[in-house]
């Protein structure tokens, strides 16, 4: 009978740029290491508004200082060949975290946050309307008008809300933050350095 995959705790947001940069590493370290994903969402600006605010507001009153940040993001996203508009807004992510539990639990967790990351960081749309969050559902497969549903029933909101107190309680920072039998790597991180993390958790490539 083979291994169980070793898991490898990921703490994310779908609004984090780094992390949708960091998207292709992770694939492609499924693809190498016998391992399992488990995303732990995020506290990611979680007072912010459905109606979102402006990236100007949030992170400095001084726009240069922005211009400065994106023009940052805008040449890793090149360096990568990933598409990526510089958002100017900010959302709330709190009830696509809960849809990417939704989503994991139909099989559909990848394709839901693949489609999540283009609607907010190439269409630039709030990802926070619960019209936007049906289309990104139906766009993978998934039944739109449960959307609705899911979200005031609160079917994810305790398992959610565990992940933000894991956080809390681990002192995570810093996203994405890579959680590997007992060991951390934080922030985006080249790809040698997360295989560093699994092999020295004594995970082996793929035959």
């Amino acid at each position: 009978m083979p291994a169980s995959p070793a898991i490898l705790e990921i703490f994310t947001d779908c609004t984090c740029p780094w992390c949708y940069f960091m998207a292709g590493r992770i694939a492609r370290l499924m693809k190498e290491h016998h391992i399992e994903i488990r995303r732990r969402m995020f506290p990611f600006r979680a007072d912010t508004p459905k109606e979102g605010v402006s990236l100007t507001a949030c992170f400095s009153d001084d726009p240069l200082v922005v211009k400065e940040r994106m023009r940052n993001l805008e040449e890793t996203a090149e360096s990568l060949g990933v598409p990526f508009v510089s958002p100017e807004m900010i959302y709330n992510s709190r009830s696509a975290q809960e849809l990417e539990l939704w989503a994991e639990s139909k099989g559909k967790g990848d394709a839901f946050l693949k489609s999540l990351y283009v609607a907010y960081f190439v269409d630039s749309r709030n990802i926070a309307k619960i019209s936007v969050l049906s289309e990104i559902a139906a766009s993978v497969g998934l039944p739109a008008e449960d959307v609705d549903s899911v979200l005031s029933a609160g079917i994810y909101k305790d398992q959610v809300d565990r992940d933000w107190t894991m956080a809390k309680q681990l002192k995570i920072l810093v996203l994405p933050t890579f959680l590997m039998k007992g060991d951390r790597l934080v922030g985006a991180q080249p790809y040698h350095k997360l295989q560093r993390l699994l092999e020295k958790a004594g995970v082996a490539n793929r035959k």
